[in-house]
């Protein structure tokens, strides 16, 4: 076994799992703090986690279209200096596909009326003033808690359908955290008086019906990659790619070394290396975290573990033989006859996010799965052919029109909040506050659905929590890792 070698002109070492959002900005605010040595591993072979861009045929695609935006001054300011410019408002456009119409999202009245029909406008504001006056007492679901919130029709079209094709079970099973949550701060009437109102009152608009984000001209992975160079540039600071962790080593008070491998080496022939640090940082999959500890959690806490759930994610990444093909950033498919979930559209994203933008489109669909069922098996081109079908079938492309395409899996995309899932989180976190030398962080790190701003508020966090360890007096206060709205 090698053992890492030492970086100059640092007193503590800090080691760092995952090159995503919350890795890469947990390893620069360190070294902006100074005194410490910086080693970030990442088990694929590009920077960005789940917030990468991937090119292909000059066509570049986000895993599923990404934007930037946040309530964060702090965060706001960090895009901006790593960006140096190359950082572009956008006018969000984004529709809902219900039953062969378009519906905008945020709500507009008239756009409501015309594909729902009057009638079942009356009886969808008949339902919510029903829950309203007689809402239910013990809301244990997403779908008690939508329905309190919304009503039933309108959770019924808005709702139900494409919250079941992400996650993959009924929503009576899955946990009304998600939805207070994601949904936080929300309500129909709300949605209807920025319907109507919403250009007098932009400055207190809630964050889930925002119309304004920010993007790079490349795609959202060239934040992350510069912020990777960044870090490569720093004598202090070392990155690993397509290095996964084998174990993590523990002497039942505190982590003391982390062993990785190359991944893809045989299990006989690879070269395993021990990092030694002070502060560990994770944004790998509880689960995983878990089952590499050395020696063994308990098994009370390995079942904890084993128990959590994930969603993965198939995008199916298109070429289109055309110009123009939509004005969304985004379409929402609430069609039970496809299975596709949500389509993003590049183009619109920045015109240097296609080949040429005077002949192409370049579609992402997005399609949910779990990794042990047979829709992830399928053969990149089975899915190819069932994207072209399916943008077909909802009248949006003819899949003569489609001239290439490629297929992006992702394991673990989705932390799964069912009935179950916080009983089995709060165990696993139990056990590993008793390490203080372990911080956690980001979507899979907290086992906790969040975006891009959130991730990267809680590895602020966690650098503050280190920082104050090591000044032994309270840090500064990190906005709170817990404000988290549907984007």
């Amino acid at each position: 076994m090698q053992e890492e070698g030492s970086m100059k002109n640092a007193k503590k070492k800090a080691f760092i799992i995952g090159a995503g959002p919350a890795g890469l900005t947990a390893g620069m605010e360190l070294l902006k703090a100074g005194n410490f040595a910086v080693t970030v591993i990442e088990k694929e072979r590009v920077v960005g986690g789940l917030a990468r861009t991937t090119e292909y045929k000059n066509c570049r695609y986000d895993i599923g279209p990404h934007h930037f935006i946040t309530e964060s001054e702090k965060v706001l300011a960090w895009w901006n200096e790593i960006m140096a410019g190359d950082f572009h408002q956008h006018k969000r456009y984004t529709r809902i596909y219900y039953k062969k119409h378009f519906f905008h999202y945020p709500l507009e009245p008239m756009n409501v009326v015309r594909g729902l029909s009057i009638m079942e406008c009356v009886k969808s504001v008949l339902s919510y003033v029903w829950i309203r006056i007689f809402p239910i007492k013990e809301v244990r679901s997403f779908q008690d808690w939508v329905t309190n919130k919304f009503g039933r029709r309108l959770f019924s079209i808005f709702f139900k359908t494409y919250t079941e094709k992400v996650w993959g079970i009924e929503c009576n099973k899955i946990s009304a955290d998600w939805s207070a949550q994601r949904i936080k701060g929300f309500s129909l009437s709300k949605a209807i008086f920025y319907a109507f109102f919403g250009g007098w009152f932009k400055k207190n608009k809630p964050r889930t019906i925002n119309d304004v984000f920010y993007y790079p001209s490349r795609g959202a992975g060239t934040l992350w990659e510069r912020a990777a160079e960044k870090i490569m540039q720093n004598d202090n600071a070392m990155l690993h790619l397509n290095t996964g962790v084998v174990s993590l080593e523990h002497d039942g008070k505190k982590i003391v070394a982390v062993s990785t491998a190359q991944q893809g080496s045989e299990q006989g022939a690879r070269q395993i290396t021990r990092h030694e640090a002070d502060y560990f940082f994770s944004t790998m999959p509880l689960r995983s975290l878990i089952l590499s500890l050395t020696p063994a959690a308990p098994a009370h806490v390995i079942k904890a573990a084993q128990s959590l759930c994930y969603r993965g994610l198939i995008t199916v990444n298109l070429i289109i033989q055309k110009t123009h093909v939509c004005p969304d950033h985004w379409l929402y498919i609430h069609e039970k006859d496809v299975r596709m979930g949500r389509i993003g559209n590049m183009n619109n994203f920045s015109p240097l996010m296609v080949d040429d933008a005077g002949k192409h489109t370049a579609l992402s669909l997005e399609y949910f799965t779990f990794v042990d069922e047979p829709f992830w098996f399928k053969s990149d081109y089975e899915l190819v052919e069932l994207g072209k079908k399916e943008l077909e079938k909802i009248g949006l492309v003819k899949a003569a029109a489609v001239v290439d395409g490629m297929v992006m899996r992702t394991p673990e995309a989705y932390p799964v909040y069912d009935e179950h899932y916080k009983e089995y989180l709060s165990v696993v976190l139990n056990y590993l506050a008793t390490f203080p030398n372990l911080q956690l962080m980001g979507r899979n790190g907290l086992h906790r659905y969040n975006n891009m701003d959130i991730a990267m508020l809680s590895a602020m966090a966690s650098v503050d929590k280190v920082l104050e360890q090591e000044r032994q007096r309270p840090a500064a206060k990190t906005p709170s890792a817990e404000s988290v709205f549907l984007t």
